[in-house]
């Protein structure tokens, strides 16, 4: 049921909230300046937010790669420890497809999960996650595999690029004409503090109602997580996992919206406060005082 509501309610949202600005600026004649009916440009909303979803969600797993520089392991890398761990707890969690396994250039200590199918998937872990030790790093992907095994990524992968989406090439240009590029050079992962800015604001701007949906969804998918290694390390295994990534998380590097969604670790700044990805430390915490 989950996956037909959400995406509807996210629909709705950005549909409503279009309207919502249009009828507050009063651009109705605007619109109708231009030969297409009101009506035609609902249908032109509906449709463009589709397919940025539909968009997003089918090159889920690559864009994740390519926004983080990601160095995928392969068959010559099989004696990896990282390798055999994901590999383990695949087999553990009965996984029909092990996702892709990679390594992308931070500091941070953070990893996510992405792709539009389990079948089509990927982990990946940061530099400074392999600093972690053995039982903290297998929690945390225990976790990203959950995400992926119940589909979890996915549906926040298609909710998201239809907020996204919809609103990416405005804030491409707005954040050119303040005198920044969306990636200053190929070679950089992280975005700008004026390009997370505008992308922000343009997001919750124009996609309003149907980020509060997205968000929404974003916090519960960590919660789930959490709930998942709970059931297999208990308390102390999550108060580990959630210790480490809580320690580090003053030395993250900032992404765009869309893959900062996917990543375990995330310490919200002030412009995010009102609509967070990602649940709060206090509230993740909470489950272990229980």
């Amino acid at each position: 049921m989950r996956y037909v509501v959400l995406p509807l309610l996210t629909l709705v949202g950005v549909v409503l909230t279009a309207v919502l600005w249009v009828n507050v600026f009063h651009l109705q004649p605007v619109l109708e300046s231009t030969g297409i009916s009101i009506k035609e440009w609902l249908l032109i909303d509906i449709l463009w937010t589709v397919g940025s979803g539909l968009f997003s969600w089918g090159l889920s797993r690559d864009i994740a790669i390519w926004s983080t520089d990601t160095s995928l392991l392969d068959d010559d890398d099989k004696d990896h420890a990282l390798m055999r761990m994901v590999n383990t707890l695949a087999s553990d969690l009965k996984m029909k497809h092990v996702p892709l396994i990679g390594i992308y250039p931070s500091p941070e200590v953070n990893l996510y999960s992405s792709g539009p199918f389990p079948s089509r998937s990927v982990v990946a872990v940061s530099q400074g996650f392999l600093r972690l030790n053995e039982r903290e790093q297998e929690t945390l992907i225990y976790s990203e595999l959950t995400k992926i095994q119940s589909c979890d990524n996915a549906l926040l992968i298609f909710c998201h690029g239809m907020t996204h989406g919809f609103v990416l090439y405005i804030s491409r240009l707005l954040a050119f004409f303040l005198g920044t590029s969306y990636r200053q050079t190929e070679g950089l992962s992280s975005s700008t503090y004026p390009e997370i800015i505008v992308n922000t604001i343009t997001t919750f701007f124009l996609t309003l109602f149907g980020s509060i949906v997205v968000f929404a969804f974003a916090r519960q998918r960590h919660w789930r997580g959490d709930k998942q290694v709970l059931e297999r390390y208990g308390k102390t295994g999550l108060d580990a996992a959630l210790t480490a990534l809580q320690m580090s998380s003053g030395n993250l590097q900032h992404y765009d919206l869309f893959t900062m969604a996917l990543k375990a670790n995330h310490n919200p700044k002030f412009w995010e406060l009102m609509l967070p990805s990602h649940p709060s430390w206090s509230k993740r915490r909470a489950v272990l005082s229980v």
